[in-house]
């Protein structure tokens, strides 16, 4: 019977894909391998290489708990490091807990206070700290999802709806949680008219577009659970520094990855593949904050906005020749 390890990483959806790496990389041990996240996510618990279980608030702490202690699992791994999780593994009470630091202390209250630049003293990507917490190495890191053929039939069925090929459209992610994670408008503007195939937007905001948008749009057209199976089937994405970043990492299309407020140093940057492109422009003022969440500038000027809008695009068309 194999070992089991249970690694708890409630949110976000990011931080989630930032596990598969790990995730596979225990199961190739041989190990049995289980994730805990936050219900909100269940409908990308099927392609996540684990078997999955759903944290749905305190309410279900205790049956959660009852049901994890049954697998007798020799370590649990807690990547949050929050309440609900400090809880969880403390009911569990497993031979091997480890948990993952994000920042040390005084970081985490420079942080809070708001101070910039962050200036990290451990700049090394998420996706490598969660496998050092866990015990694996993780040289060639597989970040992929499974997606089946059969749930791609389905996504393919929902771009014929829409009138779109497989690989004959680009999605374009220009929203996120947080205001300066978003990508402006002049840049979007100018990357549906440059781009070589049909550019459509994806997400979840209902703000209006400006009239001079020629792209698709997609958001609010679909859900979740389809939602990887479109960006599969894309020919290539840009984004936001955001949960569809990732997930276009995740199963393999080309992604051109735009950081404003927040930056790659932070640590939370794709997992590095050829088909991966990462656009941080290198302020002496950035990041000014953790998640992107400064409405107003620090500084004044906003300049990780004011960005070179034909430079971008340039470099953006440029790399994707190489996959499209």
């Amino acid at each position: 019977m194999p070992d089991t390890e249970i690694i708890l990483r409630l949110n976000a959806m990011g931080d989630i894909l930032l596990t598969v790496p790990t995730l596979r990389a225990i199961a190739a041990q041989g190990v049995d391998v289980h994730l805990v996240i936050h219900g909100r996510w269940a409908q990308l618990a099927e392609f996540l290489p684990a078997n999955v279980h759903l944290y749905n608030g305190t309410g279900c702490l205790i049956r959660l708990a009852a049901q994890l202690k049954k697998l007798h699992a020799r370590a649990v791994f807690d990547l949050q490091g929050k309440l609900s999780t400090i809880a969880l593994r403390s009911l569990l009470g497993a031979p091997i807990t480890r948990v993952y630091q994000k920042r040390n202390i005084s970081e985490q209250l420079l942080a809070i206070r708001g101070k910039y630049p962050l200036r990290l003293s451990d700049q090394r990507p998420v996706w490598q700290k969660y496998g050092e917490v866990c015990g694996v190495t993780l040289d060639n890191p597989d970040a992929s999802l499974n997606l089946s053929p059969a749930y791609l039939a389905d996504c393919r069925k929902i771009l014929h709806e829409q009138g779109l090929e497989e690989k004959g459209f680009i999605l374009l992610h220009p929203d996120a949680s947080k205001p300066g994670k978003h990508i402006p408008e002049k840049l979007i503007e100018a990357l549906q008219n440059s781009l070589p195939y049909t550019t459509a937007l994806i997400g979840t905001s209902n703000t209006p577009l400006p009239a001079s948008f020629k792209a698709m749009d997609l958001r609010n057209r679909f859900s979740l659970h389809h939602l990887p199976g479109i960006i599969h089937l894309a020919a290539a994405v840009v984004s936001s520094d955001s949960g569809p970043m990732h997930l276009a990492r995740a199963v393999n299309t080309p992604i051109a990855a735009l950081y404003f407020q927040t930056c790659p140093s932070l640590g939370f940057a794709p997992v590095p593949a050829r088909n991966v492109l990462v656009l941080s422009e290198p302020l002496p003022c950035k990041p000014c904050s953790l998640h992107g969440q400064n409405e107003s500038c620090p500084e004044q000027h906003f300049a990780c906005r004011e960005v070179d809008i034909a430079g971008t695009v340039d470099k953006i068309a440029k790399f994707f020749t190489d996959f499209i």
